[in-house]
């Protein structure tokens, strides 16, 4: 009687296709997790900037709406030049307890939104150092029985790059204020 041989093991084909199904698995779960990854870093980022600049906003609008009046402005003299086309970078009020405060921004080399008051003499800063300001700008315009109105616009950034890139997020906040105290 003749023995059959049995072999015990896989063939060669066998071992390069689970081989290879394996790579390609692991390739697109890790594809996939980097993609969730960058995705969610980024949408982090956006999140800051976004929290920041409506935190900052906020903080802007009650100042001047909780305002008794203009002040005169860091130059000395500009207190509401009603030009549309010339914002101002700078903006004084004078709250209810006599103090002046001006908002701007501050410092140069690292700029952040600053309100300066006359009450502590130091610096209050509506922004962080994560984030870099630009184009704080005010417009101010006089509208009827010496109504002020003060329209506010700056932009944040976090990263240098591209805001495509995904370490950096940029976002332009405006909004605008009737002064009510005047």
């Amino acid at each position: 009687m003749k023995m059959l041989k049995k072999s015990a093991g896989f063939t060669l084909i066998e071992l390069l296709v689970v081989t290879s199904l394996t790579v390609i698995i692991m390739l697109a779960v890790t594809s996939i997790l980097m993609t969730f990854l960058i995705t969610s870093q980024k949408t982090s980022i956006e999140q800051k900037v976004k929290s920041e600049g409506e935190n900052a906003l906020s903080n802007i609008e009650f100042i001047l709406r909780n305002a008794r009046r203009l002040a005169p402005s860091l130059d000395g003299a500009t207190t509401c030049n009603n030009d549309p086309n010339n914002p101002m970078t700078s903006l004084a009020v004078e709250g209810f307890d006599g103090f002046i405060t001006t908002l701007q921004t501050y410092p140069e080399e690292n700029p952040k939104i600053a309100s300066y008051s006359s009450a502590i003499n130091d610096y209050y800063y509506l922004t962080s150092d994560e984030t870099n300001l630009s184009n704080l700008e005010f417009v101010c315009l006089t509208g009827e029985e010496s109504s002020f109105y003060i329209g506010i616009s700056f932009q944040l950034q976090i990263g240098a790059g591209e805001s495509a890139d995904r370490e950096t997020a940029q976002e332009t906040f405006q909004s605008g204020v009737t002064l009510r105290n005047n």
